[in-house]
């Protein structure tokens, strides 16, 4: 706050423009930032001014100062506490459901949206190519399709190989099944599979330089529920998450330090380091020159475009050193969001005075550090098994008494001193992490359409983020109880989605007898004869490999046990190619057999 005497000559509109009148041509660049601040504080105040000014420049008019004068001196800073609520936006409580809290994220209106563009993708392809999209298709209902979600969230917790085994009754394997045959029948499960979508392809032209506009309509659905129904707490970790896929895609990365390395990243992920509750999230599709800042670059830029809606608030974000650097972090302490995050010794305004070289490091003791300060950023070291190098514009140089363990190869512990700025990075870095842990895609699950796997991403991430509201609002560790984890909340959601939906059951009839099969089931004057040819296929054995392939959805040709066999033989009567030696029962079967196929 100014004096008293300050606050009397700068009580006039005149004085504010003499303010604006300031000659800076030779005020140093962190002289002139802290007038430009000094300036915007005091509008800030005005009423009068408040439709015109915002509290800060705009990003184009941002410059970054040098940062050449690091120091000793622990230098003040004008830190807004954070005082906003936190947790659900809107008032729910213990009588809701599971489903209720989903319901925020896949809302009915986002629900009928997937439900229309999956039938209108089913007419298309059925209308354009006939002979691929064979078989009855009546249109996917919204209550067909709650269900459909409910068994897949079933089949994160049962995991099969397979997935015709969730309908299996061979009696041979009497205990691999399940009961979703009761639900849906496998042939209904994977025709909506099949033809779930959730763009209209037909708009895509319209579209043509939005790479994702196959799931558009679902990102931006989800994001804005994220944000709109839970307010973050103070601390925010920003870091990258990765969709496995292994397919062919343009935007498909390798990232080695990860656990899923080949795969469409999301690269910018902001999570709410105590519940790490996503709050936003971008798809990367490949660098875009044409919307970097050239102010601020663009690794500086992801970070801001994440968190500038929690700008003004006192919010600290927390990035490792692929994000930190002096420049942001100045940037978004003018914002009034502060920073802190591991950080390369290579950028750009970094003090070179405190970095260590590697015979340095050698001599060093485990706990040892060092910090500098630039205005209002700390730039520091702290030293375990070795050196890491941080920067943040919120956290104190030290604190007396603050400690940390490490276990020694012998089971003895070690007391370490840390630094206020590790103890912050190591105890709120991890909310992605957690994140990307609790919302796993399975690997195993191939999928050739890549849009399925981003949406898969984000359905398991919208029921992660439903838990944590659910546990605003009920104790998730209740006393002398069972802890209420996710697969509790999962299990829960997927028998609600389904309800009380059962596919209707149609009556099966056997196949009439035609008159060729009287004819081959005559037992009169069958005799093989040579066809002529040596490329025909035995007709027992094709039908056997489509029916085998039919009731075995996804396997390959190899993978089939009936194999097509070629016969230079057929039935004189017949005249059907059909294996007639030894090692076959092909002819035998095809002339006693009316389903010759079993």
């Amino acid at each position: 706050m100014a004096s008293d005497s300050e606050e009397s000559d700068l009580s006039g509109d005149e004085n504010f423009d003499d303010i604006g009148n300031f000659d800076v041509v030779n005020v140093n660049n962190d002289e002139q930032r802290r007038l430009e601040r000094q300036f915007r504080a005091i509008v800030g105040d005005s009423s009068d001014s408040e439709s015109d000014f915002e509290g800060f420049e705009p990003e184009d008019a941002y410059r970054a100062p040098t940062f050449d004068t690091w120091t000793k001196n622990e230098n003040p800073r004008n830190l807004t506490d954070f005082s906003e609520r936190t947790g659900p936006t809107r008032v729910l409580d213990g009588s809701n459901s599971a489903l209720d809290f989903f319901n925020l994220f896949y809302t009915d209106e986002l629900m009928k949206f997937i439900v229309e563009m999956t039938n209108l993708n089913a007419r298309r392809k059925r209308e354009s190519d006939p002979q691929n999209n064979k078989g009855a298709w009546s249109d996917v209902t919204l209550e067909e399709l709650r269900a459909f979600y409910g068994l897949l969230f079933l089949m994160e917790v049962m995991s099969y190989d397979r997935d015709e085994m969730y309908w299996s009754n061979n009696a041979k394997h009497w205990l691999v099944g399940s009961k979703f045959g009761e639900i849906m029948t496998r042939d209904r499960f994977i025709q909506i599979r099949r033809y779930l979508h959730f763009s209209d392809d037909n708009e895509a032209s319209n579209h043509r330089n939005d790479k994702l506009f196959k799931v558009r309509r679902i990102l931006d659905s989800l994001r804005n529920s994220f944000q709109s129904e839970y307010a973050p707490h103070k601390d925010i970790s920003v870091d990258e998450a990765m969709i496995p896929f292994k397919g062919r895609l343009g935007m498909k990365q390798y990232m080695k330090d990860k656990p899923v390395k080949f795969g469409i990243k999301i690269k910018w992920v902001a999570a709410d380091a105590d519940t790490a509750y996503c709050h936003n999230f971008e798809v990367y599709v490949g660098k875009n020159t044409e919307n970097i800042n050239k102010n601020l670059g663009m690794v500086s830029q992801v970070v801001i475009s994440l968190t500038k809606h929690l700008e003004m608030k006192g919010h600290v974000i927390y990035t490792d050193n692929f994000y930190t650097s002096p420049t942001l972090a100045d940037f978004l302490y003018s914002r009034q969001t502060y920073l802190c995050g591991t950080i390369r010794v290579n950028r750009k305004g970094y003090p070179k005075e405190l970095v260590r070289t590697a015979a340095q490091a050698r001599r060093m003791a485990r706990g040892d550090s060092d910090w500098l300060m630039c205005g209002p950023l700390l730039a520091s070291y702290w030293k375990d098994n070795r050196i890491v190098y941080y920067l943040s514009s919120y956290h104190q140089p030290s604190e007396a008494n603050l400690t940390t363990t490490r276990r020694n190869k012998d089971g003895s512990e070690t007391t370490l001193s840390i630094t206020p700025t590790v103890k912050g990075y190591a105890t709120n870095m991890g909310g992605v992490d957690r994140l990307d842990q609790m919302s796993r895609v399975n690997k195993s699950k191939k999928s050739m359409r890549w849009y399925r796997k981003i949406e898969m991403k984000l359905r398991d991430i919208a029921l992660y983020n439903a838990y944590v509201i659910e546990g605003t609002v009920i104790d998730h560790t209740p006393t002398h109880k069972r802890k209420r984890d996710l697969l509790s909340f999962r299990l829960d959601l997927a028998h609600q989605l389904i309800g009380s939906y059962r596919q209707e059951r149609r009556a099966f009839k056997r196949p009439r007898m035609q008159e060729s099969d009287e004819m081959r089931l005559d037992e009169k004057s069958h005799w093989p004869q040579a066809t002529g040819s040596t490329n025909t296929v035995c007709v027992v054995c094709n039908k056997k490999h489509n029916v085998y392939k039919g009731s075995h959805p996804g396997c390959s040709v190899a993978e089939n046990p009936c194999k097509r066999t070629k016969s230079t033989l057929k039935c004189q009567k017949c005249d059907v190619p059909l294996c007639c030696n030894s090692r076959s029962t092909c002819f035998e079967d095809y002339h006693t057999k009316v389903y010759y196929w079993q």
